[in-house]
């Protein structure tokens, strides 16, 4: 039985109506079934997507992680909700992947990538990535001090 796990953003959703989810979609039955509704009236409504939706999606074990905006989340198989994690430097998160027993996490409004230790977890790693001229300069960062990047938004990351 192959199943798949999507999320979705709505751009045009009005505070209070629902501004995504997450669906499981099983292809052999073709059926689809919404296991989170993310409507959550603690966001931001400025720009045109900001706040709104769940972007990412990676998978550890039995655990299923999804990142709204600033916020990860963990979650069960049957998707219910383990733990979630903030960290001052995640802002407008729109992938996630992991790679060595760490999520990382791209954080568009601070022009950075985050790591998060999936054993211990905690953000325990920042890389700021600058755009110098034509090229790119990636500058180490401390995402627990309070020294990091501006939130300048330059590049979409």
């Amino acid at each position: 039985m192959i199943k798949l796990v999507a999320s979705s953003v709505v751009r045009g959703a009005q505070q209070g109506q629902s501004h995504g989810g997450v669906y499981l979609i099983d292809l052999e039955n073709q059926m689809v079934k919404q296991t989170i509704d993310w409507n959550t009236s603690g966001i931001d409504w400025q720009g045109r997507g900001w706040d709104r939706g769940l972007r990412g999606i990676a998978f550890d074990g039995e655990q299923v992680f999804i990142a709204a905006s600033d916020e990860l989340f963990a979650y069960t198989p049957d998707f219910q909700l383990i733990e979630s994690w903030r960290n001052p430097y995640l802002k407008h998160c729109h992938e996630i992947a992991v790679f060595d027993r760490t999520l990382y996490l791209t954080s568009t409004g601070f022009d950075c990538i985050l790591g998060f230790d999936l054993d211990k977890h905690c953000f325990n790693w920042g890389m700021h990535i600058q755009a110098k001229s034509v090229k790119f300069k990636p500058v180490g960062f401390d995402p627990l001090a309070d020294n990091g990047p501006l939130m300048l938004n330059k590049m979409h990351i």
